[in-house]
């Protein structure tokens, strides 16, 4: 029982959109929800060499659902130099995005890099 609560305290901590996202898609936040900051680190290369920053991919999913910025909550954030996987709440609507270089797009959407399904 011991190991259950700590596992459990675990999760709770670290993966907190698990436990506000629901199956279905919608977002259930907490009024005193506190996102996720990036990496200030990550977050200076990408300004250095003149890529798109958190505050850019913000503005674009706010321009691609329709909404105001203020709308658009980050939910996790998972960052490299090249790219990046993002999970936000937009309208209470749970959605992924993904960054390569400069490009931000859905996650659902496919690159000239990803594999093809095999058709069998």
């Amino acid at each position: 029982m011991k190991k259950f609560l700590i596992t459990l305290a675990l999760v709770l901590v670290i993966a907190p959109e698990v436990v506000f996202a629901q199956k279905d898609g919608k977002c259930d936040l907490p009024t005193n929800y506190q996102e996720p900051k990036p990496d200030k680190k990550i977050q200076s290369w990408i300004k250095r060499f003149g890529a798109v920053t958190i505050d850019d991919l913000r503005k674009h999913i706010a321009l691609d659902n329709d909404c105001e910025e203020k709308d658009v909550i980050f939910l996790r954030i998972v960052e490299q130099k090249v790219n990046g996987l993002y999970s936000v709440c937009v309208k209470g609507k749970e959605m992924k995005y993904k960054r390569l270089g400069n490009a931000f797009m859905r996650n659902d959407e496919r690159t000239l890099f990803d594999v093809a399904p095999s058709s069998k």
